[in-house]
């Protein structure tokens, strides 16, 4: 963690020479790589965005304190998912289902539809505005749409170049990184802001949005700028930089998605508030301030308020009438459980055993796999965190704790309601909120390191064995390997092995207080 303060030597003008320079080279490896169009345009519009991106990168690290790992984490999120996203546009042809998204290189049809529209509108000679308009429907808010349209009339009118958009979203997921390491460090501890730096840039999820032309990778930029700004604003530090930042980084979420910038915005602007209000001596203002958020907490629900139950309803209906498994047990069950469970369902996608276990194509697999180990991985964390958070101090960290861990898995609960379960539209809703799920599993993770918490590694178990037990089940739907097995009594199997894990580890720490109390008093 040294490293992270370390200053580096190089003058800015060396800097700046070596940027474009990496910049030459990796937008003739790209273009050469891609094969689209002619050689020199494409490597120029390349080139212009690498320097664009790195020079932004490497502005961000210089002010979130430089160092080594840092750059490192960067380098890394940057490389991975542009590498990822290269590898899909030439796998997806060879290697996925015949497909016209696949076969054009995309994995998410909302990607292929809004790119292909943001085609379109280059080379229509429209105004750029149009992109908020109803005549393109690929984009229902338009600022992706502008943006990724902007670069094809600006950048590549010759042909047309998705990986160019690739360039700005994996830049994009780097570019959020030191925003931030930077504030996660002003509020914990330097082994937090890094564990948060490495959670942020390696989760799985995260990697394949911003290895695609998703709004996803800009959201979460847009969310670490607020969160370092806010963070700013309490501190009463660099408010010159930090309020216009705020202002701005707000409208162009509102531009990217209204429909998460409003929560994200919404609540970090609690955060503030809940900061702010322990400081305030006038019982009027407080009492203003607390009716201010009920006003805006109200208005956010009465503007979602159709969306969310048109949203429930059909993706309800989706997921019901798409899965036979899921309508089989749903057969099975009073329709008072539908809804739970089908949120159940939707917590746990995508599912480790079903990625394993289901026939695909190997890049398929592959994905979905490499899918569900990040969400399996950060799950048991975050569940940790909602149980220890009540116990850190001082209370100005606990506060964004606390904050934190509800609002994170409330947003998740959402995301399977919104989703209907689904495996792909409902774990990139989740990960909107991957600032906040990165630093609260870091801040697990060293909390259960420093104070020697065995609950870490039981939450570890009982996953474990659930996925084991899910496994079983899965193989037995799709070869002969096992007798078909009912998923109730697997579930209720899981059930009762982690209600025993949870038992036995509270008795022994029990007895383990006990015999600790009772070697204090013989040496007293």
């Amino acid at each position: 963690m040294k490293n992270i303060h370390r200053s580096s030597q190089a003058t800015p003008l060396f800097s700046i020479v070596a940027i474009l320079g990496i910049s030459l080279g990796l937008g003739a490896v790209f273009q050469a790589i891609s094969g689209k169009g002619g050689f020199w345009p494409g490597f120029w519009a390349s080139s212009f965005l690498f320097f664009l991106s790195l020079g932004l990168m490497w502005f961000a690290w210089r002010s979130a304190g430089r160092g080594k790992a840092l750059a490192w984490i960067m380098i890394l999120a940057f490389l991975l998912r542009l590498a990822l996203g290269l590898f899909l546009g030439w796998g997806l042809p060879r290697f996925g289902y015949d497909q016209s998204v696949q076969q054009a290189g995309f994995v998410f049809e909302d990607a292929y539809r809004r790119d292909g529209s943001a085609w379109e509108l280059a080379m229509s000679g429209d105004t750029l505005m149009q992109a908020f308009s109803e005549a393109y429907g690929a984009d229902q808010y338009g600022g992706m749409l502008a943006l990724s349209a902007m670069v094809y009339r600006f950048l590549s009118p010759d042909a047309y170049r998705p990986g160019l958009i690739l360039i700005l979203t994996s830049g994009a997921m780097a570019l959020g990184v030191p925003f931030l390491v930077a504030t996660t460090r002003r509020r914990f501890d330097g082994q937090v802001a890094l564990w948060t730096g490495w959670i942020f840039a390696l989760y799985p999820e995260g990697i394949l949005l911003g290895a695609s032309q998703m709004r996803e990778p800009f959201y979460l930029l847009f969310f670490c700028i607020l969160f370092w700004a806010a963070s700013h604003w309490l501190d009463r530090s660099r408010l010159r930089l930090a309020l216009p930042l705020f202002a701005l980084t707000s409208v162009a979420f509102l531009l990217f998605s209204y429909r998460i910038g409003i929560p994200v915005i919404g609540v970090i602007l609690i955060w503030l508030w809940l900061e702010t209000v322990p400081k305030i001596r006038r019982g009027w203002m407080k009492i203003l301030g607390w009716g201010l958020v009920v006003v805006g907490a109200g208005a956010a629900l009465f503007i979602f308020r159709d969306w969310l139950i048109a949203a429930l309803n059909w993706d309800t209906y989706l997921t019901i009438h798409a899965s036979g498994m899921v309508q089989f047990q749903l057969e099975r069950l009073p329709e008072w459980m539908y809804l739970p469970f089908l949120v159940g369902y939707g917590l746990f996608q995508p599912v480790l055993p079903a990625a394993i276990s289901i026939p695909a194509p190997w890049i398929w697999k592959g994905l979905g796999i490499f899918r569900a180990l990040g969400w399996y991985a950060i799950l048991p964390l975050l569940i940790y965190a909602l149980f220890r958070v009540w116990k850190e101090k001082p209370d100005r960290t606990k506060r964004l704790l606390v904050m934190a861990v509800l609002f994170v898995l409330g947003w998740i609960l959402l995301a399977s309601v919104r989703a209907g379960g689904d495996q792909w539209d409902n774990p990139r809703y989740r990960t909107a909120f991957l600032p906040w799920m990165a630093f609260l599993s870091a801040w697990g993770v060293q909390y259960s390191i420093q104070n020697k918490d065995r609950w870490l590694r039981r939450w570890l178990i009982i996953e474990g064995v659930a996925l084991g037990i899910l496994t079983v089940w899965y193989v037995s739907r799709y070869t002969a390997m096992f007798p078909p097995l009912d998923l109730q009594v697997m579930i209720g199997m899981i059930f009762l092995v982690g209600l025993l894990i949870i038992v036995m580890g509270w008795l022994h720490d029990k007895r383990q207080k006990i015999e600790d109390l009772t070697d204090e008093d013989e040496k007293l």
